[in-house]
């Protein structure tokens, strides 16, 4: 009787050969997802398993951890897990330290703004209101007075891609939506970048700005 119990224990943990496909589809399916940069709900990934290689549920975690390993060697992407309140869900960032905004963001308009809210928020040390955004971006000839598509890109579509966080903070006559960085951003786009640039357009070193400074250092040395 106990052989048999342990007999049902080994089939159900099936060796790392055995989930090959699972695993080389797993990685092909985070690769496609990842152009549009909105994070990968696990859900999503299970569901797209059991449909194309009739992966276990039981057996999905193993996969992933598997698939993960690949997208560090091969491609230099790793998964990082990121806060929802709808279940776990995955970003794809890079493993090293770039040297300026992530290529993903394509079109160099829409970089060029995001570059600017990022820089705003870091050097202003604190969440901005939405109202200081757009004044911001505005003066800075990014976004013309009432453009409401422009604006959306940093409401949603950046924020859906987890560059930005826009939130309401406050209730009643206080309350008021604020941009702070997101999860991506924190991975993505390192801070002594940001602070390199400012330095260079005011023309001064990075240590002018004595917070930010320290911030950036202690990102670099964690």
């Amino acid at each position: 009787m106990s052989q048999r119990r342990g007999n049902r224990s080994t089939n159900a943990e099936p060796d790392i050969s055995e989930l090959e496909d699972s695993i080389k589809e797993c990685v092909h399916y985070i690769i496609c997802r990842e152009g549009s940069k909105i994070p990968i709900k696990r859900s999503e990934i299970i569901k797209h398993l059991n449909t194309t290689c009739e992966t276990p549920t039981s057996q999905v975690n193993k996969v992933i951890i598997e698939a993960n390993k690949i997208l560090k060697r091969v491609y230099g992407y790793k998964l990082v897990q990121v806060d929802s309140k709808s279940g776990m869900q995955y970003i794809l960032v890079l493993t090293e330290e770039c040297e300026s905004l992530p290529s993903s963001v394509t079109d160099a308009h829409h970089r060029k703004i995001l570059v600017a809210a990022l820089m705003h928020i870091f050097m202003s040390g604190a969440p901005v209101k939405e109202e200081e955004m757009w004044k911001f971006l505005e003066e800075a000839g990014l976004l013309e007075e009432n453009d409401h598509a422009g604006r959306k890109l940093l409401t949603t579509t950046f924020t859906r891609q987890m560059y930005l966080q826009f939130t309401k903070e406050g209730e009643g006559d206080l309350a008021r939506n604020i941009f702070q960085w997101g999860q991506r951003a924190n991975e993505e786009v390192p801070k002594n970048f940001l602070l390199g640039k400012m330095a260079e357009a005011f023309g001064k070193t990075p240590d002018h700005w004595c917070e930010q400074f320290k911030q950036a250092n202690e990102e670099i040395q964690s």
